[in-house]
């Protein structure tokens, strides 16, 4: 079993794309995850795992929720060897509860992973899925599908150097005023109720979007590290507008977060 706290602070939360949209919070989350490895031959194997996540705001407690689900992934590795790379192929579905309740929903993942060494140093691995998201109010309703590749670097006892680079394109939600701008690139859009005293829509619009994560994780003991780590996400749309905008249409996102990992 694996028990994770974590501490981050998003200074975008509303993904906002001009300067009077932004607004910053600070959350806690607390995750817990058990996994069950079924043998179905030598070099394949089903893994079963169930998840819990629980996530509290500072600032603007609407965006505060608990979800669970389960994941199953079936891996095959060819060999035992050094080399030898693992290929998985996964589904993962999960049910949300929000204090905002028009993000009160479920989503669900499935897509295709591989990983291996590169040396005895760096590990590279890749995923391709598919996500959905289904809520409360059509704004949520998401589609996306993703790229990722992670590059792991070990310092040996000092620990681990990674690297993330995601690619999304698909549905986006953002935040912000009624403008002409806005109400354009949305596909649907929703007064929301996480920001109250903003008086802001939601907005569901295409997008493409990039995510960079660079991070370091610190062993404390055998069973126990210290993740830390800065994400950052840029998004831009892919609607054309048939009339000039002054300034970037895209959103720009940065969290920080320190995570305490550990395994019972």
């Amino acid at each position: 079993m694996n028990v994770d706290l974590g501490y981050t602070y998003d200074d975008n939360v509303t993904l906002g794309r001009t300067h009077d949209e932004i607004l910053w919070d600070q959350s806690l989350a607390l995750d817990g995850s058990a996994s069950h490895a079924f043998r179905i031959r030598d070099n394949l194997r089903l893994v079963a795992t169930g998840l819990l996540r629980g996530e509290k705001f500072d600032r603007y407690n609407r965006l505060s929720n608990l979800s669970g689900g389960l994941e199953a992934e079936i891996q095959y590795r060819q060999s035992g060897a050094f080399d030898a790379i693992t290929y998985a192929a996964f589904a993962r579905g999960w049910l949300d509860n929000y204090a905002s309740h028009l993000r009160d929903g479920s989503h669900y993942s499935v897509g295709v992973r591989a990983r291996g060494a590169l040396t005895d140093r760096i590990e590279l691995s890749g995923e391709l899925a598919h996500n959905e998201r289904h809520a409360q109010s059509e704004v949520w309703n998401v589609i996306d599908h993703s790229a990722l590749l992670n590059l792991d670097y070990s310092l040996g006892d000092r620990g681990t150097l990674y690297l993330t680079g995601q690619y999304r394109r698909g549905d986006v939600v953002s935040d912000g005023h009624a403008t002409l701008v806005n109400v354009s690139l949305a596909k649907v859009f929703v007064l929301d109720d996480a920001f109250p005293d903003q008086q802001w829509f939601a907005y569901r619009s295409g997008a493409r979007t990039w995510i960079s994560t660079v991070g370091y994780n610190l062993p404390l003991g055998h069973q126990a590290s210290l993740d830390i780590s800065w994400r950052r996400i840029q998004s831009t749309p892919t609607a054309h507008l048939n009339f000039d905008v002054q300034g970037s249409l895209r959103y720009v996102g940065n969290q920080y977060a320190i995570v305490l990992l550990k395994q019972f």
